[in-house]
């Protein structure tokens, strides 16, 4: 990874894009993609298609979400303290102390999660409340409304060893990888295929976006970039999640859903460039976009390439760069040599 790809990357992350309310991190990934593509467009829910080599046949479309999970103002009570809830998977008992932005309409609101006296473990979402120091509700209601979204944790944070942390590696990193796999392959004459690049919305509470996307360009092979759990640190099982590693390579998946032809040939391009790999199972879901893409019209053939991730679904993901600098080439010769 460039010192400037590491620049965007982090403006990427840095963006508040909780699911529904993307419009911020969305606008990074055009600036990036747009100049390289043949065609961009938004569709009316907001996930974005960058297409390369518009007039191919066969058409991949390499998908990213866009989006994070979070909380929405839902409440704010007389004495200034703002409640909320869910969007998407958040995990209660990671959120007491957590610090947060509260979007608002005139600039982000910073708060805390406040604690429970009685230490209580795993709080209901109801019970959850956000600490802005406002007096009163009438302070409140001048910087947050209600329906605002709500980003829990912090940004990059650089570890050892190429590893890095952050609160929304899931999905950013999807979407970091499909433009530069746009950026690398937009203008080559030789390319056997049209991509469409895709940076879709909400896929956390539901797929709505890369679903409609495939609805509309009906694409031949559709391809899903996300996260998975790694089982390389204390408390996880290998026997339940399987060998998964960071700095082991993109993650490439096999099973009921996802195509076997496709697997292959990741799997002798990654071999025949040396680009090393590692594998994961599912058994009929893959909890990514790929589920939304693969039941569309009469069918799509679809595959996952994932990245290993530690504390999947907390303010504190770790990733290792090494791994989306693998995939990116993966993708990158595997659309040159003919993936469809």
């Amino acid at each position: 990874m460039t010192a400037e790809q590491l620049a965007y990357f982090r403006r990427l992350l840095a963006e508040p894009g909780v699911s529904g309310y993307e419009g911020r991190a969305q606008a990074v990934w055009r600036e990036r993609v747009e100049d390289a593509a043949d065609e961009y467009s938004e569709d009316a829910h907001g996930s974005a298609v960058a297409v390369v080599n518009a007039t191919a046949q066969q058409r991949v479309m390499l998908v990213g979400h866009i989006d994070e999970i979070g909380l929405i103002v839902k409440h704010v009570a007389d004495n200034g303290f703002v409640h909320v809830a869910s969007v998407g998977g958040m995990r209660r008992h990671l959120l007491q102390s957590q610090h947060v932005r509260i979007v608002g309409r005139d600039g982000d609101v910073t708060g805390v999660v406040g604690t429970f006296s009685d230490t209580k473990a795993e709080p209901d979402i109801d019970e959850l409340f956000v600490d802005i120091g406002a007096k009163d509700k009438d302070d409140a209601l001048r910087r947050v409304a209600l329906g605002d979204p709500v980003v829990v944790g912090g940004d990059w944070v650089d570890l050892d060893n190429g590893l890095a942390a952050c609160r929304n590696f899931d999905n950013r990193v999807g979407c970091y990888i499909v433009s530069e796999v746009v950026r690398e392959v937009g203008g080559d004459a030789s390319l056997p295929v049209c991509v469409l690049g895709v940076s879709a919305v909400q896929e956390e509470t539901g797929g709505v976006g890369a679903g409609q996307v495939a609805h509309r360009w009906q694409p031949s092979l559709g391809i899903a970039f996300d996260v998975t759990w790694a089982s390389d640190y204390p408390s996880v099982s290998a026997t339940k999640l399987g060998d998964v590693a960071l700095g082991k390579g993109p993650v490439l998946i096999r099973g009921v859903r996802t195509d076997e032809r496709v697997f292959g040939k990741l799997r002798d391009i990654a071999h025949k460039h040396d680009i090393p790999w590692q594998v994961e199972t599912e058994t009929g879901r893959t909890s990514t976009d790929a589920d939304s893409i693969s039941s569309q019209r009469g069918g799509i053939p679809v595959t996952v390439i994932s990245i290993a991730t530690r504390y999947m679904h907390s303010s504190t993901e770790v990733i290792s760069l090494d791994d989306v600098d693998a995939t990116v080439r993966l993708v990158v010769a595997a659309l040159r040599d003919g993936l469809c």
